[in-house]
């Protein structure tokens, strides 16, 4: 029989996996599978770094599931939770229109031909563009890890679904590239124009606010890169639940992770039943192959833990608080199996 732990214990052994090789302030992906547990194990850390410090969770959620656990009275500003940490849930819809509205107005300015289509119409057409509901999850981290060491210690950001995750954290290194072809294709065409008015003896105004855009969007894209692979400060958190497709798409998180550089500070395995209760459900084999899968990943020397299922899913913050009395290493519960 597995002996569960004082909750205080288990979150405890919770902060120091997710610190061990953080240097300061650090923000942590929960990234999993819809219906993995990614919320409840973001509400879970958030309790724990709390002591150690200033802690914002940041949920991307569109379920908005974040709202019901914790009692938020709205969208898009940070509360105060229990007097332990600060949360907010984004309006991703709002933001997308408000994004798309800017979009347009700025391919306006740079191609005046666009004044013949209404100015809906070119919203439209942007919301409905490949990568666009990744750029809209982009500027919420964007402006999240702006305030990251200054306003809070800790963000830990309750992700999207894992694939729109995977594509989202690509962004700033392809963002990056583009920016670079851009900006000296504009400043070709603003140097020509300079030629060309100079050998007519006209003025010109060198201010080019295209060219200024570019350049910001460079330096801001450049700095959330940078962070990304900044393994002291940034770290992704893989949540999965003892099954083949969950843990599945565990793997390609941690491919993912490696191709970007980004560090892995944890694995979490949730809703693991105990032994003898999987044995009498007839799902031991299969959990335990899951939990013997994720033991035999490289993830660099990540921390391996589980959660163990419980009686009482959680529903608000003191039920989340309840589950660190079930969090376990992953070493553990597998002996516990073999025995």
């Amino acid at each position: 029989m597995m002996h569960l732990r004082d909750p205080r214990e288990g979150l405890e052994l919770l902060a120091d996996a997710l610190l061990k090789g953080s240097g300061g302030s650090h923000v942590f992906f929960s990234v999993g599978k819809g219906g993995v547990g990614k919320t409840t194990f973001s509400i879970l850390a958030s309790l724990a770094l709390s002591p150690r410090g200033r802690v914002l969770l940041a949920s991307m959620d569109p379920a908005r599931h974040l709202i019901e656990y914790l009692g938020l009275r709205g969208v898009g500003k940070p509360e105060e939770v229990g007097g332990s940490f600060r949360a907010v849930q984004y309006d991703v819809e709002t933001l997308a229109k408000r994004i798309a509205e800017d979009y347009a107005r700025l391919l306006r300015q740079v191609m005046p031909g666009l004044t013949v289509v209404s100015l809906d119409g070119i919203v439209r057409a942007v919301k409905y563009s490949p990568g666009f509901e990744e750029e809209v999850f982009l500027t919420i981290l964007r402006e999240l890890t702006e305030r990251l060491g200054e306003d809070y210690d800790y963000l830990i950001v309750d992700t999207p679904p894992t694939g729109v995750t995977h594509r989202m954290l690509n962004l700033p290194r392809l963002y990056l590239v583009w920016l670079a072809h851009l900006y000296d294709l504009r400043y070709k065409i603003v140097s020509l124009r300079y030629a060309i008015a100079r050998a007519m003896n006209r003025e010109f105004e060198p201010h080019d606010p295209v060219l200024e855009k570019l350049s910001a969007l460079r330096s801001q894209y450049q700095a959330l890169a940078d962070l990304l692979r900044d393994h002291a400060r940034a770290s992704l958190v893989l949540i999965a639940t003892p099954e083949p497709l969950p843990v599945f798409e565990l793997r390609q998180s941690l491919g993912v992770a490696r191709d970007l550089g980004m560090r892995v500070s944890a694995i979490v395995v949730n809703r693991v039943l105990p032994p003898e209760m999987a044995s009498k459900l007839g799902v031991l084999e299969t959990q335990t192959k899951a939990l013997r899968d994720v033991w035999s990943l490289d993830c660099g020397g990540c921390e391996k833990m589980v959660i163990l299922h419980s009686s009482e899913p959680p529903r608000d913050l003191e039920g989340a608080r309840r589950l660190g009395g079930l969090l376990m290493r992953l070493e553990e519960v597998l002996s516990e199996a073999t025995h």
